[in-house]
């Protein structure tokens, strides 16, 4: 397509919102049939989606609306990585199994890494249709879904 874009999240100090598991519980209830769609409900979208949910804070709002096919995903990922922008977006990385609901963590599936999401009960990705369970011993890192002020 035209010029490369430069991914970037934006990091800034966010607390969870106060009503913030009513509108995560909400974000899943809403993707429970939607299909994967690049750019619009992908791993990455996801977890921003989550994030966006918990703190009202959007890390992915450079990147929407910017890709709309797994190209184009690629190219606006060359030269990093989900986990880079997990961290810069996130920062610190939290054990796994401490993560709590709301919390993004990295799994390797058959098509690469991806992006999930602790939903409470159990670790949630997206996938083809709606959102799948994913088993807690595949998520390899994790990241708080807050960013504290410093």
């Amino acid at each position: 397509m035209g010029a490369q874009v430069t991914p970037a999240v934006l990091r800034v100090p966010a607390l969870r919102l106060p009503d913030w598991q009513m509108r995560l519980a909400g974000l899943v209830n809403d993707r429970a049939g939607q299909p994967f769609e690049w750019g619009v409900r992908d791993c990455c979208l996801w977890a921003a989606d989550a994030v966006l949910a918990v703190t009202g804070h959007d890390p992915a709002a450079p990147l929407r609306g910017v890709y709309s096919s797994a190209l184009q995903a690629g190219r606006v990922l060359r030269g990093t990585s989900i986990e880079a922008l997990a961290e810069q977006a996130l920062g610190e990385e939290i054990v796994p199994a401490l993560a709590q609901a709301g919390d993004v963590g990295l799994v390797v599936s058959d098509e690469g890494p991806a992006l999930v999401v602790q939903g409470g009960d159990a670790w949630l990705a997206q996938a083809a249709v709606g959102l799948a369970v994913v088993r807690p011993d595949a998520v390899l890192r994790a990241w708080r879904c807050t960013c504290h002020k410093q």
